[in-house]
């Protein structure tokens, strides 16, 4: 009950200093008030097309979050089972944990096509955080279970897969809850530049560049807050009753 309290009183908080703000500067075309956003995301939220375009973005971050998720996590237990692996795998993480994101959309909307750009740069954003995630969780296995299965050397995958995965599941968890806040964030920015049809990155490029109404800009950044925040709870309230 605290937490909710105490959470409720900082969004009121963001509210107070937003409206004071936005009173300030007296231009609702510059930064709209908060009664004429919220107003704009009930309006958002009676139209079918909203839906439509959340579920297609939300689809698209799937997709990367389920690739890269398979991927990083094979290669995080196998680098936190082997050191030889990680040091051949540490520079390749840590080229794309450093990748200005801006920069390598563009790349990528130059190499490929822009709709396989959007999986590709989402992927590659998210991979660095459950590689890493899933290989510290194998490195903080307790040393006696790691002794313990350095005795049978012959069944070294099934390891991996049956004990190390397991116990390695609270660090990748709290990888794949920062993930999806991250992953929706590049996201949305690469459908933004790409302009992808249907997405929240376009709804975001409309009402910033082509009809210049702020006002759904705003209402967009907190549907995405809001959904970003369910998922998020929804992952972690499943993973607790696992």
């Amino acid at each position: 009950m605290r937490f909710n309290v105490y959470g409720l009183l900082s969004i009121l908080l963001l509210f107070v200093v937003w409206g004071l703000y936005a009173a300030y500067i007296d231009n609702t075309f510059i930064l709209p008030k908060p009664v004429m956003v919220l107003e704009r995301v009930l309006e958002l939220l009676q139209e079918p097309n909203t839906y439509l375009i959340i579920m297609r973005s939300f689809t698209r971050l799937l997709i990367a979050i389920a690739s890269a998720s398979i991927i990083a996590i094979i290669l995080g237990l196998l680098a936190g089972a082997y050191k030889q692996f990680s040091e051949f795998l540490q520079p390749l993480v840590t080229s794309l944990r450093t990748l200005p994101v801006a920069s390598i959309i563009v790349i990528l909307l130059i190499l490929v096509s822009r709709g396989t750009a959007i999986y590709v740069i989402t992927f590659l954003m998210i991979f660095p955080v459950l590689y890493e995630s899933s290989k510290q969780g194998v490195l903080n296995i307790d040393p006696s279970i790691k002794h313990a299965l350095a005795l049978d050397p012959h069944r070294r995958l099934q390891i991996l897969m049956f004990i190390s995965l397991p116990l390695a599941f609270p660090y990748i968890k709290t990888g794949f809850l920062q993930s999806i806040g991250l992953g929706f964030k590049v996201l949305v920015m690469a459908e933004f530049i790409a302009q992808t049809p249907t997405s929240i990155g376009k709804a975001l490029y409309d009402g910033s560049i082509i009809a210049v109404q702020y006002d759904s800009v705003f209402a967009w950044t907190l549907i995405i807050i809001l959904i970003v925040t369910v998922i998020e709870k929804g992952v972690h309230k499943i993973s607790l009753n696992r």
